[in-house]
């Protein structure tokens, strides 16, 4: 055991790191879009270099949030975080937007369909909300095998849902709980259906989720894996 390390401490300790690591990323993309501005049009070559290190920067920044919130989920006392009315498909069409570079760097297609009668308000904190649609996001992205993804909005009686299809494997039944739970992500790495993703994607997706007042659920449709995020109505 190495001095010092208690139990108790390794929660604030990984948000820490989270925190400290941060800074860095953050002055690296500045440069690189420095850099951008200042490449000449024509010179593809290094422009395509750069753009592969700004979509390395953003999985880095979504794996310092996931180990941030890996931290969260080992703290004593969770944070309360405030959750206010927000709509269920401002909420779905910003975290498609933000998903458009990592799926373009797989060649997947994101397409966003909401339903009639979406216009509804969820209460959930904006940012967890985000975070874990960002990781649903990403896993059908990276499990589609560069097909389209489909997002798509809708109400039931008591939540606002966005559900996330792709043509990839299907979620094993027998991993649809433990995909979610920080021991699973071990089982999960090396089994085709358990659809793991970078940065403990799946395990951080649920414990924003659950941050945010929302829940998440898997299932199928038609054959396809469907990855859901349930918030409840404002």
């Amino acid at each position: 055991m190495a001095r010092g390390l208690d139990p108790r401490t390794v929660g604030p300790l990984l948000v820490l790191i989270a925190h400290d690591l941060r800074n860095p990323l953050s002055a690296l993309h500045s440069n690189v879009g420095f850099l951008e501005s200042a490449t000449e049009p024509e010179d593809q070559d290094v422009r395509e270099a750069l753009s592969d290190i700004t979509v390395s920067c953003s999985s880095l920044n979504q794996i310092i949030d996931n180990l941030e919130l890996l931290g969260i989920a080992n703290l004593e006392e969770p944070p309360k975080l405030d959750r206010l009315p927000l709509r269920i498909e401002e909420l779905a069409r910003e975290c498609v937007a933000r998903a458009q570079t990592s799926a373009a760097s797989y060649g997947a297609a994101l397409q966003l369909v909401t339903a009639s009668g979406t216009n509804a308000y969820v209460l959930v904190h904006r940012e967890m909300a985000g975070r874990a649609l960002g990781n649903l996001l990403f896993n059908a992205i990276q499990h589609g095998s560069g097909s389209a993804v489909l997002v798509t909005v809708r109400r039931e009686e008591q939540h606002g849902v966005v559900a996330i299809t792709d043509s990839g494997a299907v979620l094993a039944p027998s991993l649809r709980e433990a995909a979610f739970t920080a021991a699973g992500q071990l089982v999960c790495k090396g089994n085709a259906e358990g659809r793991y993703s970078r940065g403990l994607g799946l395990f951080a997706a649920d414990v924003a989720a659950r941050l945010a007042g929302a829940e998440l659920k898997c299932t199928t449709a038609d054959g396809k894996n469907v990855l859901e995020f349930w918030a409840p109505l404002a």
